[in-house]
């Protein structure tokens, strides 16, 4: 696979592509989180060079659009298009935090994945905005008004729809109905998804997760950005080929 572009529910979506070193029919889609990109300050494409070593690894950003319900459609179109493009192959799921979130339910709606990764990824999602965003913010959008703020990418407005568009969806039933095997990893000093919550998708997974906890560190995994892909690149290379029984 090479670099491509294609027509997603919400308008292109360019993809990049982190060429396959291995003779394994896989692919790796990742999806960044909440007004993230698909580079995540440089450290997405250190994991993808780290997993491409057993399979092709795909990036993408999301059309702006905080909607989780929209983050998902996007995310099955490019599966859909990832399967076109590699015919057969054994298909895996990687979610940072928001994404994480998208690709649970992802997960839940899709056949024919052979697994799922879920990094610094919710446990509830109301639970979670409402510990970022502080109890004010957060019962006036939860009220109805329309919340605008400015970041390092620019001007953002949260419309009501962002929180009410969360009750559609139960993220523990959804990792229930998924049967994947799945890796979580999380940092115990995460200041946005509190650890708890990772240990909770643990707990709801039983013996089909495998959780990985690292000492201090923060949302962003700066300190562990590293280990965390080789831990990510060794259960990709145990789960990367087809069974052969």
């Amino acid at each position: 696979m090479e670099n491509f572009t294609f027509d997603g529910p919400l308008g292109p979506i360019e993809c990049i592509v982190e060429p396959n070193r291995s003779k394994n029919n896989a692919v790796l889609v990742m999806a960044h989180g909440f007004r993230g990109s698909r580079d995540s300050g440089g450290r997405a494409a250190g994991v993808a060079y780290q997993a491409a070593a057993h399979m092709s690894v795909v990036r993408f950003n999301f059309t702006g659009t905080q909607i989780i319900s929209r983050q998902v459609e996007e995310l099955r179109a490019v599966l859909r298009e990832v399967c076109l493009r590699a015919p057969g192959c054994r298909l895996f799921l990687l979610g940072r935090s928001l994404g994480g979130a998208a690709s649970i339910i992802t997960a839940a709606q899709t056949a024919g994945l052979a697994g799922l990764i879920l990094w610094a990824t919710p446990n509830d999602l109301r639970f979670t905005f409402h510990y970022v965003m502080g109890e004010e913010n957060y019962a006036r959008l939860d009220a109805g008004e329309t919340l605008h703020f400015n970041d390092e990418r620019g001007e953002c407005a949260l419309t009501p729809d962002f929180l009410t568009d969360f009750d559609q969806y139960n993220l523990e039933d959804c990792l229930r109905r998924t049967r994947l095997p799945v890796l979580l990893l999380h940092c115990a000093g995460d200041e946005v998804v509190l650890v708890q919550q990772a240990k909770r998708n643990a707990e709801v997974l039983g013996e089909r997760g495998e959780l990985h906890i690292f000492a201090g560190g923060d949302h962003s995994f700066t300190e562990y950005s590293e280990q965390a892909g080789e831990i990510i690149a060794a259960w990709l290379c145990d789960k990367a080929a087809y069974p052969t029984d």
